[in-house]
C-alpha cells in the first residue's frame, strides 16, 4: 500500500514536472544541459514604415528613427556608402540636425547586433523647399446622413503656437463637437453655418497630423465637398505665418480694396487740376485771336512788302456866296 501511494506520488511529480516549463524544468525524457531549448531568433532587418523616412525640408529640424528588429540587441547603426543632407547626423539609430541644402541624397546604412549579424539598406531622401503652412479638412466620399466626424490637418506647420480655422457648412449642418488631437488645446463655436475654431498648440505638431475632429450632424443627407476654410496660423511671437480668407471675406476685402483705390484715384486728379485765378478763363469759353487777313501775300521772301500810298479823298469846293457877272 505504501509502495502504491509512492509510485503514486511519483508520477504526479513527473507529470508536474512536464506541465511546469516555466520554472526552469526541462521537457520529460531529457537531460539536464547548459543550453536553452528556445527558438530560434528572427532575422535581423530593417523595420521601416511602408511610406519610409519622413519628408526633409529645408531648414527645418528633423529627426527620425531608423527603426530595427529581429537579432539580438543592441544593435548599432553606420553609414558605408554615399552622403548624408548636409545639416543631418546620424546618432545611435536616430537621424536628426537642420537641412542646409536642397537637393537628392542616396546613402547606405549598415546594422549590426551582438551576436555580429548585419544587414543593409539604401535610402533616398530629397530635401524641398518648405510648402506654406496649411490646415484642411478631409471630407467623407458621398452624402452623410448621421453624425459624421471630419479630421483637421496641418502641414508645413513651422514654428506655429496658434491658429484660427473658420468654416462655412452648408444649410441645416450643426456641430456637436470639436475634439483637439495631438495635445492641443481648442475653443469653438458656431454662429449659423459659420463655425469657428481657435487652436493652441503646447508643442509643434508635425507636419500632415491631424490637430483636431470636427463632429457634423446634417438634420437632412448632405454632401460635404469644397468646403470654404479659412485660417490664420500665427507663431511664438505672435507673427503672423500663413493667411487663408473665405469667399466671403474674400469678397468683403476686394470690395474694400475697390473702393480705396477709386477714392485715391479721384483725390489724385483734384490735386493735378490747377487752381483757378482771378482773369482766367472759365473753362467753355475760348480766347479771342486776331481777326484773319483778307487777300494774297505775294511778297517774296526777303523782301519789304510794299505798301500802297494812301489815298485822300478832294476837299469839296464850297458854293460861292454871291451871284457871278452882271451890268449895270
Amino acid at each position: 500500500m505504501a509502495h502504491s501511494r509512492f509510485a503514486a506520488r511519483q508520477g504526479l511529480g513527473v507529470l508536474l514536472a512536464c506541465a511546469l516549463p516555466a520554472f526552469g524544468l526541462v521537457a520529460c525524457g531529457q537531460d539536464l544541459t547548459g543550453t536553452s531549448s528556445t527558438s530560434a531568433r528572427d532575422a535581423l532587418y530593417f523595420n521601416d514604415r511602408a511610406s519610409g523616412l519622413p519628408p526633409v525640408y529645408l531648414q527645418e529640424p528633423y529627426s527620425a528613427p531608423i527603426e530595427v528588429a529581429g537579432g539580438a540587441g543592441p544593435y548599432t547603426v553606420r553609414r558605408i556608402e554615399g552622403t548624408l543632407p548636409p545639416g543631418l547626423t546620424l546618432t545611435g539609430t536616430t537621424l536628426s540636425g537642420t537641412p542646409t541644402k536642397t537637393g537628392t541624397y542616396t546613402f547606405t546604412l549598415e546594422v549590426t547586433d551582438s551576436t555580429l549579424s548585419s544587414k543593409q539598406k539604401s535610402y533616398t531622401l530629397n530635401v524641398q523647399e518648405l510648402p506654406p503652412l496649411s490646415l484642411s479638412l478631409t471630407l467623407p466620399p458621398g452624402e452623410i446622413r448621421g453624425e459624421t466626424r471630419v479630421p483637421l490637418l496641418i502641414t508645413a506647420p513651422r514654428s506655429v503656437r496658434a491658429a484660427r480655422v473658420t468654416w462655412t457648412l452648408p444649410e441645416k449642418v450643426t456641430v456637436t463637437r470639436v475634439q483637439p488631437e495631438v495635445g492641443a488645446l481648442v475653443f469653438w463655436r458656431q454662429d449659423g453655418p459659420r463655425l469657428t475654431v481657435d487652436l493652441g498648440f503646447k508643442a509643434v505638431p508635425r507636419s500632415g497630423a491631424r490637430v483636431a475632429l470636427i463632429s457634423v450632424k446634417p438634420a437632412a443627407p448632405v454632401t460635404l465637398s469644397s468646403p470654404d476654410l479659412g485660417y490664420e496660423a500665427r507663431g511664438g511671437d505672435g507673427k503672423v505665418l500663413a493667411q487663408k480668407l473665405t469667399a466671403a471675406e474674400q469678397k468683403t476685402l476686394d470690395e474694400q480694396k475697390a473702393a480705396e483705390q477709386k477714392a485715391a484715384q479721384e483725390k489724385a486728379a483734384q490735386e493735378k487740376a490747377p487752381e483757378a485765378k482771378p482773369g482766367d478763363v472759365k473753362p467753355g469759353t475760348s480766347t479771342p485771336t486776331d481777326a484773319p487777313k483778307t487777300g494774297t501775300d505775294t511778297t517774296a521772301p526777303g523782301e519789304t512788302p510794299k505798301t500802297d500810298p494812301p489815298k485822300t479823298e478832294p476837299n469839296p469846293t464850297p458854293p460861292p456866296s454871291g451871284g457871278t457877272g452882271g451890268g449895270k
